[in-house]
């Protein structure tokens, strides 16, 4: 009896000690198809050169590097279900809800005679076909996570690409665009303990992205003041006869209706930018703020001026 009793502690103990908890270091390479395309232009749109995965029970976050300094992070909170994003040139953080799915999936096929060695560990590929474009990932038995910690998370498919190769934690991504491959490849894989504290957040205001919010945004209507206003500076630097040209300006809006941080959110050649921030910030627009669970709260907008030129 004693030697069952033994037995039954110790299948629990190496049970939960198969989980991986720490950091991997990610390496993102861009491979052109032809000598045609901007590499240059390409890397400048993602996130970064390197990353930086931390991972543990519940928690995750993804930090992203450009030039060795910090570009990006995302940080998955499960008590709340949501991810936070942080800009290093933002002075907002934003949030989605990890429960709403951000594009669709169309399958995958597990290929586990298609292998590879990574920093030593003995991996297969699954191929994933999505609205972006197929992938073909590598995953390791070594590298694993309890994938019930995460259910529910439907951004990235990530949920249900954990439970279909039992918990096992990406170290090879191959994606193929238009135009380019796109390899993120594990170059370092630190196993240790981690605290929850290295999930906080950095001290910034803290807001709903519009895909969070379960209403969104609405412009109060105008006066016929404010509607001359936005007329009389679109005008100025419209072409009746031109093509519509829009300029998107972003802003945090308050649950109480104040408009903060007014950017652009692309800058252009003819500065009508400039303009659209001015717009804003000038004619004296209303906004009901968006909501959650019937509450109001504070969320992240992108407002469009459109010019003729």
């Amino acid at each position: 009896m004693k030697k069952l009793l033994i037995l039954t502690l110790i299948i629990p103990f190496f049970g939960h000690a198969q989980y991986f908890s720490g950091e991997i270091t990610y390496e993102m390479k861009i491979v052109p198809k032809s000598d045609t395309v901007n590499l240059k232009e390409v890397i400048d749109m993602k996130h970064g050169t390197t990353a930086s995965y931390l991972i543990t029970a519940g928690h995750y976050k993804s930090t992203f590097l450009k030039d060795g300094k910090y570009n990006y992070s995302y940080t998955y909170d499960d008590e709340t279900k949501r991810m936070f994003d942080d800009y290093t040139d933002k002075p907002y953080v934003t949030y989605r809800d990890s429960r709403k799915a951000n594009f669709k999936y169309f399958g995958s096929q597990i290929l586990k005679d298609s292998t590879a060695i990574i920093l030593g560990h003995d991996c297969y590929m699954v191929v994933t076909e999505s609205e972006y474009g197929t992938s073909k990932t590598y995953y390791s038995d070594d590298i694993k996570v309890d994938y019930s910690n995460f259910e529910g998370h439907k951004v990235g498919n990530w949920y249900n690409k954990l439970k279909e190769v039992d918990g096992a934690i990406t170290l090879k991504t191959i994606t193929e665009h238009e135009s380019y491959f796109e390899i993120q490849e594990a170059i370092k894989i630190d196993e240790r303990k981690v605290k929850i504290k290295e999930f906080e957040l950095p001290k910034k205001p803290i807001a709903a992205s519009y895909t969070a919010l379960d209403k969104q945004v609405e412009m109060q209507q105008p006066s016929q003041e404010q509607i001359q206003c936005y007329q009389l500076k679109v005008g100025a630097v419209s072409n009746q006869e031109g093509k519509k040209v829009t300029s998107y300006v972003s802003f945090l809006l308050q649950k109480n209706g104040e408009i903060k941080y007014v950017e652009p959110y692309e800058e252009d050649k003819d500065e009508l930018y400039k303009v659209a921030l001015d717009v804003i910030k000038s004619c004296g627009f209303h906004f009901n703020p968006g909501m959650i669970a019937g509450e109001p709260v504070a969320s992240q907008v992108y407002f469009s001026v459109e010019f003729l030129r």
